[in-house]
Formats: C-alpha cells, sequence, structure tokens
C-alpha cells in the first residue's frame, strides 16, 4: 500500500506541474520599439497544425497507464506474498 500512496503522490505532482500557467515578465517600457524575442519550436509547431500532438500525447499517456497499472499489480502481488509468508510464521 506503501507504493499505491508513493505513486498517488507523483501523480498528483506531476499534474500540478502539467496545470502551471504560461508567465511572463512584462518587458521594460522604452521610449523606442521593444523587441521581445519568442522561443520559437518548429517540431512543436507542425505536430499541433497536422493533429499529431494528440497521438504523442496519447501514446505518452498509454505508457504512463501501463506503467501505474504494472506497479499497482506488483504491489498486489507482493502484498499478498507478505500475507503468505505471515501467515506460515504465525502457524509454525
Amino acid at each position: 500500500m506503501k507504493l499505491l500512496k508513493i505513486l498517488t503522490l507523483w501523480c498528483l505532482l506531476l499534474a500540478a506541474s502539467f496545470g502551471g500557467a504560461k508567465v511572463q515578465a512584462q518587458p521594460a517600457q522604452n521610449q523606442g520599439t521593444t523587441i521581445i524575442a519568442e522561443p520559437e519550436v518548429e517540431m512543436a509547431d507542425m505536430l499541433r497544425r497536422d493533429g499529431k500532438i494528440y497521438v504523442v500525447v496519447v501514446v505518452l499517456l498509454t505508457l504512463m497507464g501501463g506503467v501505474v497499472g504494472y506497479l499497482i499489480s506488483l504491489d498486489r502481488k507482493v502484498s499478498k506474498l507478505e500475507k503468505q509468508l505471515k501467515d506460515e510464521m504465525v502457524n509454525r
């Protein structure tokens, strides 16, 4: 059950890190024209434009779901083995 608690906490922290809004400082007010350099990520723009970004997100979510499912099943198996070992020690 400790693994499940740790996994839940990790998922909450991961969700909170994605939930943050993009924050930018205000540009300095100059007399002339202010030029703000914004980073350009061509690959991400292309994936969004083509609609393939959703495929990437679905694949990542599927992988994360598989890992979470595997960890939960592993936790259940270990808990079952611990219980069997405890019962055998008590019955001796």
